[in-house]
C-alpha cells in the first residue's frame, strides 16, 4: 500500500558559449605575397592595398549554478480497528470489511487484533467459557482487506491448543500479514516487528510491539512453549519499548486490556501508557473493552485505550459502535488523527455512520466524555436468615459483602481481566 517511485528534478543553468569573429576585404587587383600590387597604364595608376583582417576572439566565462533540494516530505497514514473475529463470516464466505469508509487499502499500513484461533485443527480448552475459531480463509480474507499487521496477542489466542496457534501465525505470514506479540518462544512473542516505509531519499522505519494484559493460563510464551507476548511484565516491554526507539523513527504499541464494557479506561493503564510515551512509544492503541474508549492526542503523542469490537457477532447495543483510527504522519512525525465512526450492521460487519445518536455516542466517548456512558453498577440484594449479601457488578469487577457474619470478600478488576466472563469474551 505504499509510493516509493517519486522522482525529485534538480535544476542545472543552461550553458552557453558565444564566440564573435569579424572580417573584411576590398580591391579587384590580384594580391601577391609581398600584400601591394601596383599596375601602370597609359590613363591612370591603381594603387591596391591588401585589408589586414584581424579576428578576436571573445571569451566568454559561464558559471554552471547547481540547486540542490530537499526531499519532498514523506507524509503516510497508519489505520487501525479494533477487535476482529470471524468464526461466522468466514464459513460463509462473508467479507465484513467491504463496506469500510475509508477501505483500509487506502493506508500505507493498517493494523488490527485478531482476536481468534485460524485453524482447522485443535480442540477448544475446557473449562473456557468462550472458544473462538475461524477457518484458514479468514487469513486471506484479512489481507485482501489491505490489513498488513496483526496482533494476536490476546485471551483467544490458544483456544484450540499449541497447532491452531501456530497454525494461525504460519497462515497470516503465509497471506502477507506480519504477526505481533506472538512467537514459537518468549523472545519472538517479545521482539518488535519493523516496517519500512518511502523512498530511497526519505526512509520512515516504524517498529510494532503488542502484549496482552488479559492472560488466561497457558497463553504466555515462554522459552519452550509457543504462545503471546505478556503485558503484566510492563518492565520488558517498556525496555522493548526504549530499545526499538533508539534504532527507528515510530514506535506503536498495540495492547490487550482494560474492563469489559467500561468506556472510561483503568487509571493503572493511563499510567502505564503514559510510561510507554515516555520510555520513546508514538502511539499506544488499546483493545478487549468490546466498547470505544477515549483518544488522546498531544504533543505528537498519542494513546487510543480501546477500539471497541471491529468485526464482531451482530451487535445492536454500544458494544457494536467501532470505527477506523487514522494516524497522520510527515515523516517521522504524528502531526494528527481522524476517528471514523461505523456501527456493526449485517453479519457483524462495520458500517459508516454520519449521523444520529449512535454517531454522536461514538464522537462523545471518543473526545473523551467517557464518563457519560460508562454502564452503570449492577446491584442485587439477598437475604437469608439475618445475613444481607449485596452484590455489585461492574463490567468483570465484582464485589460481595456479607454483613451479618462480617465477613468480606473482595475481588479485584485487574485479577478479573485473567478470566472471560462476558458474552463478548
Amino acid at each position: 500500500m505504499c509510493d516509493t517511485s517519486k522522482q525529485y528534478p534538480r535544476a542545472v543553468a543552461a550553458l552557453a558559449v558565444v564566440v564573435l569573429a569579424a572580417a573584411c576585404s576590398g580591391g579587384t587587383t590580384v594580391v601577391s605575397s609581398d600584400a601591394t600590387t601596383t599596375t601602370t597604364t597609359a590613363v591612370e595608376t591603381t594603387t591596391t592595398t591588401a585589408a589586414t583582417t584581424t579576428t578576436t576572439a571573445i571569451t566568454t566565462t559561464t558559471t554552471v549554478v547547481t540547486t540542490t533540494t530537499e526531499p519532498e516530505p514523506f507524509e503516510w497514514t497508519l489505520m487501525a480497528g479494533g477487535d476482529v473475529l470471524m468464526d461466522r463470516t468466514a464459513p460463509a464466505g462473508i467479507d465484513p470489511f467491504a463496506s469500510l469508509e475509508p477501505h483500509l487499502s487506502t493506508a500505507d499500513l493498517a493494523m488490527v487484533n485478531v482476536e481468534m484461533t485460524i485453524s482447522d485443527r485443535g480442540t477448544a480448552i475446557a473449562g473456557k467459557t468462550y472458544t473462538f475459531r475461524a477457518p484458514p480463509i479468514a487469513a486471506d480474507i484479512i489481507a485482501e482487506a489491505g490489513i498488513d499487521l496483526a496482533t494476536v496477542a490476546n485471551n483467544h489466542a490458544r483456544d484450540y491448543g499449541t497447532d491452531a496457534f501456530i497454525d494461525t501465525m504460519n497462515l497470516l505470514s503465509d497471506a502477507g500479514v506480519t504477526v505481533l506479540g506472538a512467537g514459537n518462544t518468549d523472545t519472538e512473542a517479545y521482539t518488535p516487528k519493523v516496517v519500512t516505509l518511502g523512498h530511497s531519499e526519505q526512509e520512515v522505519s516504524v517498529a510494532f510491539i503488542a502484549a496482552s494484559l488479559v492472560m488466561p493460563w497457558g497463553f504466555g510464551a515462554t522459552t519452550s512453549r509457543p504462545g503471546i507476548a505478556d503485558g503484566n511484565d510492563r518492565n520488558r516491554v517498556l525496555a522493548n519499548v526504549r530499545v526499538a526507539a533508539e534504532s527507528n523513527d515510530v514506535v506503536i504499541v498495540t495492547l490487550h486490556w482494560g474492563i469489559e464494557r467500561n468506556t472510561c479506561p483503568e487509571p493503572t493503564h493511563v499510567t502505564f501508557a503514559n510510561q510507554l510515551l515516555d520510555a520513546g512509544a508514538t502511539a499506544v492503541i488499546g483493545h478487549h473493552p468490546h466498547v470505544l474508549q477515549p483518544v488522546e492526542f498531544e504533543d505528537g503523542k498519542l494513546i487510543a485505550f480501546s477500539l471497541g469490537n471491529f468485526a464482531w457477532h451482530p451487535r445492536s447495543t454500544i458494544t457494536a459502535d467501532t470505527g477506523i483510527l487514522e494516524l497522520q504522519f510527515t515523516d517521522a512525525n504524528l502531526t494528527g488523527f481522524d476517528f471514523h465512526p461505523h456501527v456493526l450492521g449485517t453479519n457483524g460487519k462495520p458500517e459508516p455512520v454520519g449521523s444520529g445518536a449512535r454517531f454522536d455516542r461514538i464522537n462523545e466517548i471518543v473526545s473523551g466524555q467517557c464518563e457519560k456512558h460508562d454502564p452503570p453498577p449492577v446491584v442485587t440484594t439477598t437475604t437469608v436468615a439475618d445475613a444481607t449479601t449485596t452484590t455489585t457488578t461492574v463490567a468483570d469487577a465484582t464485589t460481595t459483602t456479607v454483613a451479618a457474619a462480617e465477613t468480606t470478600t473482595t475481588t479485584a478488576a485487574t485479577a478479573q481481566t485473567t478470566t472471560t466472563t462476558s458474552q463478548d469474551g
